[in-house]
């Protein structure tokens, strides 16, 4: 007798199931009365999407794994408030490098990390491309040394400190123009 009523049971809860879920007789043959429900395929265009892209838009492979870049060495400089330092970096990767970004760490005499900052570049960093690079980080007394790290979206970074390197290339970023000035050149005072 229990078994009998635990199969009863059961029947109509996969009964009241299916009927709840739509599911019936009449529907899945597509008699009439049943409602029928016709599917299409989306008429979303792609040209008019890509008419709208910036013509200077374009996609790039990107290097997985370690990267190598060549830098010239930091200058540091107290700025009201603030160290201000700026890198020359080239890479010299084989591919661009995504998501680049350096990371700058200031310690005092006993080791301590006092502060820091961060670089992330919005765009990749092409091959051979020469950026110049600025990080502000607050001032502190205590600051004696710091330390620099480099990294890409797909790896770290293997870092070759360069004596000399081309001109830094002009960035875009958010549509605006970072122009890149050159170091002003000493004048040599011409000898009586």
């Amino acid at each position: 007798m229990r078994r009998l009523n635990v199969a009863l049971i059961g029947f109509l809860a996969v009964g009241v199931a299916a009927m709840g879920c739509g599911g019936g007789a009449a529907e899945a043959e597509g008699e009439e009365g049943a409602p029928v429900v016709e599917m299409s395929a989306p008429t979303t265009q792609l040209r008019p999407l890509l008419d709208q892209v910036e013509t200077d838009t374009r996609l790039v492979a990107v290097l997985r794994g370690p990267g190598q870049i060549g830098y010239l060495p930091p200058r540091s400089t107290r700025q009201g408030g603030d160290i201000v330092t700026t890198f020359t970096i080239q890479n010299t990767s084989t591919s661009p490098l995504a998501g680049f970004k350096v990371n700058e760490f200031w310690y005092d005499d006993n080791g301590d990390t006092l502060t820091g900052g961060q670089y992330r570049m919005k765009r990749p960093l092409f091959t051979d491309e020469v950026v110049q690079v600025t990080l502000r980080v607050p001032r502190n007394a205590r600051a004696t040394r710091s330390n620099y790290e480099f990294s890409h979206q797909g790896g770290e970074i293997a870092a070759t400190e360069f004596e000399e390197m081309a001109e830094p290339t002009a960035i875009v970023e958010d549509g605006v123009l970072t122009e890149v000035v050159p170091e002003e050149e000493e004048e040599e005072e011409e000898a009586p």
